[in-house]
């Protein structure tokens, strides 16, 4: 299934184009793609090639990419420039419909939002990024081995504060957890202390310094990003809320086919570094914001000096991508002798690849919903920009990269989860079954039977239990943990959970 959207400068939505205009189809790409190459500031329309062996069709290129790998999700790539939404290529192996106004989770790149909301309220005089943030909540850091005094929210933003806490992250993007006080209890147990505060990237700083302007402000990350953020560039389907009919991301089983399917959040996992859903068209209104740096105020300019320049240094290859440094909420990048910013987010079977070129004014979003795909929205938005920069090497890398997708998911398929390894419940197993207690705070595990499967539930998720190898395995969509048994002297089961000690009860 495929779809070819086009919009004029308006954003107005043209016909969807299907298989019997194909051929004024790829008319409309190449006078687009002329377009778009004068919109990037080539002095002639000549400068950007319309032979049909360099201006290849985007949407066959996904085609292939999907065929070739033998995948089963949904792909688009959409690009934007400073008018919007200019093109969006859709192919699907699925039966459900996806358009641009489909929601999905952004994961990480939610990280992008919330750095900018930061960055609007300091330039509002309502925050102050270099403050420490015991400034703004002395109750937030109060491990005695993590100085409070000296973080900012800026370096929580940048991911240089020096610290971070594995069960506040557990709790925040997948298990869940109680209230407030339980969240800061989890940041403050057996927190991790850097020797240094270089940039080390987790989702622990985007969090921390949401709760700590929420203490000044009285609002909620959420609430303030809606209102200083998302109305008024007409986000009106980005949303911090689990959507009833939000796209579902696809775990996939050794064989190719689904092995889980599913959103695999709740609402309380929803957080400040991954916790957003969006969808085609939103993410066109903000990346149309961040190429023409305005989100209509009249300090824009400080907000996106903040933004888009190097707060901190960094040197980390990503796939294609050469990492020299990040902003207050974008990686910037090097890839084909051009500099990008990119936000890139993953979870579970979500893969969305958002960046844009600052100088060339230009902007890719491209996605699957598929895990062992996840490196194909790189390639593809690769493709893109080289295409629309007619780059003399567009062709080769585009069969380099697509070799190295082809190796990871080939990879991945030897590794993914079988149906056939799948617990039944049976006599060998019945007496694992109950509910198991940790006593340093972790949630509560239940292990149950369910449509004659061993089942396995840790806070808010549910998955199924695995025998891989002769090893129990509990797989619950967007992570697995390795179970082992044992019996303790009254007769009754410990379960460990990777290094987690459970009791049963």
């Amino acid at each position: 299934m495929t779809d070819h959207i086009f919009r004029d400068k308006a954003g107005n939505r043209g016909n969807t184009l299907n298989s019997h205009s194909r051929f004024g189809y790829k008319i409309m790409k190449r006078l687009l793609y002329r377009i778009v190459a004068l919109s990037l500031g080539f002095a002639s329309p000549l400068a950007f090639s319309t032979d049909a062996a360099q201006v290849s069709d985007m949407e066959q290129v996904l085609k292939n990419l999907v065929e070739e790998n033998q995948l089963i999700g949904t792909q688009f790539v959409a690009i934007v420039n400073e008018e919007g939404l200019v093109s969006f290529d859709e192919f699907s192996q699925e039966t459900l419909h996806f358009d641009e106004n489909s929601q999905f989770l952004i994961a990480s790149h939610t990280k992008a939002m919330t750095s900018t909301l930061a960055a609007l309220l300091h330039a509002n005089e309502e925050i102050d990024l270099n403050k420490p943030v015991v400034g703004y909540n002395k109750n937030l850091i109060t491990n005695h081995k993590v100085d409070a005094q000296s973080i900012t929210l800026k370096q929580l933003l940048t991911h240089t504060s020096g610290f971070t806490s594995i069960q506040h992250s557990f709790k925040t993007a997948y298990l869940g957890y109680a209230d407030q006080a339980e969240l800061v209890n989890a940041l403050n147990f057996n927190t991790l202390v850097a020797p240094n505060k270089g940039f080390r990237y987790s989702n622990t700083g985007p969090i921390v310094a949401a709760m700590a302007f929420e203490s000044t402000l009285g609002k909620p990350w959420q609430n303030l990003l809606n209102e200083r953020i998302f109305s008024p560039l007409g986000m009106t389907n980005t949303t911090h809320e689990v959507p009833d009919k939000i796209f579902p991301s696809i775990v996939t089983a050794n064989n190719g086919t689904r092995f889980l399917q599913g959103h695999f959040k709740t609402n309380q996992t929803m957080h400040a570094s991954g916790g957003l859903t969006s969808t085609v068209a939103d993410l066109s209104r903000w990346l149309q914001a961040n190429i023409k740096q305005s989100l209509g105020n009249e300090k824009d300019s400080k907000l996106f000096e903040l933004m888009h320049s190097k707060q901190v240094e960094q040197d980390r290859q990503y796939f294609t991508y050469q990492r020299t440094g990040y902003t207050l909420g974008w990686d910037v990048a090097q890839y084909n002798a051009e500099t990008l910013l990119t936000r890139f987010g993953t979870y579970a079977g979500y893969s969305i690849h958002v960046s844009f070129m600052p100088e060339k004014k230009i902007g890719v979003i491209s996605f699957t919903n598929q895990d062992i795909a996840f490196l194909l929205p790189h390639v593809i938005a690769n493709y893109a920009y080289n295409t629309m920069l007619s780059k003399d090497n567009t062709q080769s890398l585009l069969a380099e990269e697509s070799q190295r997708l082809q190796q990871f998911i080939d990879k991945q398929r030897l590794s993914a989860p079988s149906p056939s390894q799948i617990v039944p419940a049976d006599g060998k197993v019945n007496s694992l079954i109950g509910s198991y207690i940790n006593t340093q705070n972790w949630p509560q595990m239940t292990i149950y039977v369910e449509d004659n499967q061993i089942k396995v539930s840790w806070g808010v998720l549910e998955g199924v239990l695995l025998n891989v190898d002769g090893e129990y395995v509990a797989h619950f969509g967007s992570i697995s943990r390795p179970i082992t048994t044992s019996m303790n002297d009254d007769g009754k089961f410990m379960l460990t959970n990777g290094s987690l000690v459970y009791q049963q009860q």
